[in-house]
């Protein structure tokens, strides 16, 4: 599918394109097919390359890791290959790119908050945060419904302190390692986000020419038990060193939210956020989130 064609599906209602697209079902229906493919000729490398690519889409990474390197261990098959082993496995510095729509690589930091932190956190979105909640905006500070649904709540003084200090202290690495190139960093943004029954975010891009952001960051948490399905990261395949009209393609890698877990990728990618399936109204069963950007100093405008 030409990117054109999925942005403006996505525009137009980003549900229609977790349906033909990024259907979890259909996907790991998907997966069971090529599985039985691969165990009964495990020298069809086509077979294994769909498989790696739809544990890709599922978010079923570690699945993924081997399938691609089954692939390169039979076919030495090129550089794409090796770089999705690299984003799979989660290491990015062994990660090379090349020129044009292409995977893109991030860094995961699992348990990012101390036990008593966490536990902070979510009695503080039991009920203190929403005292002056209010539906989240996109762009200029517009509500758009078809685009985003979600909720802003106030964040801590005490965790937006603690992540810009380590986002600062860790910069230099997060930039060579997913080799984002720019002028010195201006700020750092950050808000806190719910996601209840039905909301979502579509297919969007952190950076563009007016907004010169380097690095995204997604935090994932919830009240646990987890009680609610989706609320996964999508990270498209992205021309990421187009300034203007980026391109990007229907492959994605899925980054299941996983309580406590920090997430780190360029803002040039093309990205969303899964439809989360919950209890309506309640929101001990919601997912939450925090969302930051670090933007170069030549920034004029959010």
């Amino acid at each position: 599918m030409y990117w054109g064609a999925l942005l403006e599906m996505a525009d137009k209602d980003f549900l229609k394109f977790e349906t033909v697209v990024a259907n979890p079902g259909l996907l790991s229906l998907a997966a069971e097919q090529l599985d039985k493919r691969v165990a009964d000729n495990p020298s069809d490398t086509n077979a294994i390359w769909q498989l790696a690519e739809t544990y890709r889409k599922l978010g079923e990474l570690e699945k993924a890791a081997a399938q691609y390197s089954t692939l390169c261990r039979l076919t030495g098959q090129g550089q794409l290959a090796r770089d999705l082993l690299a984003v799979t496995e989660g290491k990015p510095q062994d990660f090379v790119g090349q020129d044009g729509c292409y995977p893109v690589p991030f860094v995961i930091k699992n348990n990012y908050l101390a036990d008593d932190e966490l536990s902070m956190l979510c009695d503080y979105v039991s009920a203190e945060a929403w005292e002056n909640c209010e539906p989240s905006k996109v762009g200029k500070g517009k509500h758009d419904d078809t685009l985003r649904r979600s909720f802003d709540l106030a964040m801590p003084d005490w965790l937006k302190k603690k992540m810009r200090q380590e986002v600062v202290d860790y910069l230099p690495e997060l930039t060579c390692a997913l080799n984002v190139a720019g002028e010195k960093f201006d700020r750092i943004d950050l808000s806190l986000r719910s996601y209840g029954d039905g909301h979502f975010f579509g297919i969007h891009t952190d950076k563009r020419p007016n907004i010169q952001r380097l690095l995204s960051l997604t935090y994932f948490f919830f009240i646990e038990p987890k009680n609610f399905t989706g609320g996964d990261l999508l990270i498209f395949d992205t021309d990421v060193g187009q300034s203007e009209d980026r391109s990007f393609s229907e492959c994605f890698t899925r980054l299941q939210a996983t309580q406590n877990s920090l997430v780190v990728f360029p803002s040039a990618s093309y990205h969303a956020v899964s439809t989360v399936n919950a209890e309506a109204g309640n929101t001990a069963h919601y997912r939450y989130a925090v969302n930051g950007h670090v933007w170069e100093q030549s920034s004029n405008e959010e």
